[in-house]
């Protein structure tokens, strides 16, 4: 499963494609999977990222722009950062 996958990594955030997860946040051990899907009853284009526990703290905001796009908002003492995730449109979908 992802979530162990993860764990065993130095990763403390990961952009995700085609996660085929409900819409919404899920918690594990020591990861938050903010998710995004839209679509029909296959789950198609699911996108999000995994933060690592330590990482919530400086969470500020995840939103989902559109179909494709979603981004995640960090913000610290000294820094802030905006990481978008977006999923390109396939040669069948042009």
């Amino acid at each position: 499963m992802l979530p162990n996958e993860l764990s065993s990594l130095d990763f403390d955030i990961v952009a995700l494609q085609e996660t085929q997860l409900e819409s919404g946040i899920q918690k594990f051990d020591n990861f938050t999977l903010f998710n995004s899907r839209s679509g029909g009853k296959k789950h198609e284009f699911g996108r999000g990222f995994y933060v690592r526990g330590e990482f919530l703290k400086y969470f500020k905001d995840f939103k989902i722009l559109n179909e494709r796009i979603c981004y995640l908002r960090l913000k610290a003492e000294w820094f802030s950062c905006t990481l978008i995730n977006v999923q390109a449109p396939t040669n069948e979908k042009m």
